[in-house]
């Protein structure tokens, strides 16, 4: 089976900076296969995307447990999105669940750490000259190739802990369940921080709102109410989520990361 590692960046497509990585990693891949060529060809490199919001550690973090266990066991998960490169913080490669990471030590793996089992964290040694604005050439690139080959050295002994984000729990109270906005999606849906489960209390007796505007509608598809119409659903990341049908529900509401959302019995 070929070796898999996808690349997932804030760098943008037309910067240069993901082909420099590219370059950096088939040519690192190249040098250490020479004699065995059959190893360099079998590996398949997969971008899932660049376009990321540039230093948002939590909008990565989110896309990395929402994305990266739908991918064959033993992937390599290669994540930049580092705002503090060229500090002392660590850049660190983990196995989580069945799949693995290469990413900066800044809470950007902590998510994926949340929702599934850690085994190793190790942290990576640097080899060679970096430029200190640009560690996804210089080092995420050359051992990620070191790793795809076997070639362990550039890891260090393993440790306990990462750094971990916090991410917020939903407060009970007397009546209600008070809960805020984590993530908004491509299309303007307000994921929020309430299992999807609770789904069925909404359709008989439980109201939503966002910031208090009520969400009167609550479906199982968009397709189920006009478009324009403000929606609750079950979203398909395991949350609840709020939604206009074709439309943007940030917009509707005026809505950000951290805005209130209540349950209501």
């Amino acid at each position: 089976m070929a070796s898999l590692v996808t690349l997932t960046t804030d760098f943008g497509t037309s910067s240069g900076y993901v082909a420099q990585m590219k370059g950096t990693f088939f040519q690192t891949l190249y040098k250490g296969t020479i004699g065995n060529t059959s190893r360099y060809a079998d590996c398949r490199l997969i971008d899932l995307a660049h376009d990321l919001a540039p230093h948002d550690i939590y909008s990565a973090a989110w896309f990395t447990a929402a994305s990266c266990f739908s991918f064959p066991p033993q992937t390599l998960h290669v994540i930049v999105v580092d705002p503090g490169v060229g500090t002392r913080r660590n850049i660190i490669y983990a196995e989580i669940a069945d799949q693995r990471f290469l990413a900066p030590d800044n809470g950007l793996l902590s998510l994926a750490a949340r929702k599934h089992t850690r085994t190793t964290i190790r942290p990576v040694q640097a080899t060679q000259p970096a430029s200190k604005t640009f560690h996804g050439r210089d080092i995420f690139a050359p051992v990620a190739a070191h790793i795809t080959l076997g070639q362990t050295s550039c890891l260090g002994t393993p440790i306990e802990e990462m750094l971990s984000l916090p991410w917020p729990e939903p407060k009970a109270h007397h009546g209600s369940v008070d809960g805020e906005i984590i993530h908004i999606d491509h299309f303007g849906n307000l994921i929020t921080n309430f299992q999807d489960t609770l789904a069925e209390d909404l359709q008989d007796n439980a109201q939503l709102s966002c910031d208090g505007t009520p969400i009167h509608r609550i479906v199982s598809t968009y397709g189920e109410a006009e478009k324009g119409t403000l929606v609750g659903l079950a979203g398909s990341q395991g949350y609840l989520e709020i939604a206009v049908v074709e439309g943007r529900a940030d917009h509707h509401l005026a809505a950000r990361i951290g805005t209130p959302v209540r349950l209501t019995q």
